[in-house]
């Protein structure tokens, strides 16, 4: 099997510290989202406020700007409520360990629904801010007081319902299915003594649809974001120039692209079916590899792969103690120095597993590089609370 291996542990462990040294643990990836936030914010957006729409087909119509204020923000509600009372059905049927195992494949289906309904959450929101620019174009005042009510647009679509979306998807359920079975049941049950091998495949599997689902949901909201962005400030450029032809023309462009948006999510299921193929493509590469075994091999796994694996290990429990050090005492200037030495043997580590990057790992080598993984990650978790 081909992995690219390393990095990403490396980059969260890079942000710890860095989150350390603003005296804070883990910031995961909400500091981004801030951050992108203020930017924008404060360059054309200080002053918003108006209204909403609810129809299946947002884009055919011409409404006022109350009801297409009420139609987003009862849009934005119902898509979190309906999310939040699956999950709630969810954690009430799996409240064990040997639940969570039988129900693997409703948890992950619970982690696509949300994606998938994020997604066209976000797509209904740009449908929306059309609708709203068609409202606005189509009245008979003047640019100046087309340009303002753009700020309706903003406040209603970008604000309001971009930061519900983030703060109760990305940041509400995503955190509290987390909290509930990675961080809950699943190690509830380490402590328990559940079965090693199964219980590591469980957690990893678990943690990998967590983090691709809360990675695919933060680009989705951050797309819409940026995309109702640029074209509230396009229109109200136009507007600014008393260029009403090309302000049409913004919203055909917009629509054009909110159109392929949309078709390229029913290509989507396509590709699905293309990637799970190639999965099965890798599990019988796997599986080839095992007959690959010679008599240098301890256990299955070559004595340099482990000798990679256990270094990498031992390097993040030398991180993670620093971490602590750092936390119980942020005013201790020694930590620099080794902070300085952990990046030096970052980049020498790096250097050394360059070489399995793209290596061919038999089934033996994936578990081992599995259990590492699982035990680094739960071990940096620990070192941020």
């Amino acid at each position: 099997m081909k992995k690219k291996l390393f990095i990403p542990l490396l980059c969260l462990c890079l942000v710890l510290m860095t989150a350390c040294g603003k005296n804070n643990a883990i910031s995961d990836n909400t500091s981004n989202v801030q951050d992108s936030s203020s930017i924008e914010e404060t360059s054309e957006s200080k002053d918003i406020k108006e209204n909403k729409d609810n129809t299946d087909d947002v884009s055919e119509k011409q409404i006022g700007f109350e009801e297409l204020n009420e139609a987003v923000s009862t849009d934005v509600e119902d898509t979190i409520s309906a999310i939040k009372l699956e999950y709630e059905k969810l954690v009430t049927e799996i409240d064990t360990y040997e639940m969570y195992l039988e129900s693997t494949d409703k948890v992950e289906a619970f982690y696509k629904k949300v994606y998938d309904d994020t997604k066209n959450l976000c797509i209904r929101m740009r449908e929306y801010s059309i609708n709203y620019a068609e409202a606005i174009m189509a009245s008979d005042k003047s640019n100046d007081d087309k340009y303002k009510d753009f700020e309706g647009l903003y406040d209603c679509i970008y604000d309001d319902a971009g930061d519900d979306i983030y703060d109760e998807i990305y940041d509400g359920i995503l955190d509290d299915i987390y909290d509930d079975f990675y961080d809950g049941i699943l190690d509830d049950a380490y402590d328990n003594g559940a079965p090693y091998d199964e219980w590591s495949d469980a957690r990893s599997n678990e943690y990998d649809w967590w983090s691709d689902a809360r990675s695919d949901v933060y680009d989705e909201w951050s797309d819409f974001r940026s995309d109702v962005y640029d074209f509230w400030s396009d229109m109200r450029s136009e507007l600014w120039d008393d260029d009403i032809e090309r302000a049409e023309e913004k919203i055909v462009d917009f629509q054009e692209d909110v159109e392929k948006l949309k078709h390229k999510g029913t290509q989507s299921n396509t590709q699905t079916s293309n990637e799970e193929n190639d999965s099965d493509a890798t599990l019988k590469e796997a599986e080839t590899n095992d007959s690959n075994t010679n008599n240098e091999l301890v256990d299955g796994i070559r004595p340099e792969f482990k000798e990679a694996m256990d270094s990498y290990e031992a390097f993040y429990d030398e991180y993670c103690e620093i971490i602590k050090k750092y936390t119980e005492n942020p005013s201790d200037i020694e930590l620099l120095a080794d902070y300085t030495d952990m990046l030096s043997k970052a980049a020498e580590m790096t250097e050394k597993f360059d070489a399995w990057e793209n290596s061919d790992l038999n089934s033996a080598e994936l578990k081992y590089y599995l259990d590492v993984n699982n035990r680094v990650t739960k071990k940096l978790l620990d070192a941020s609370k």
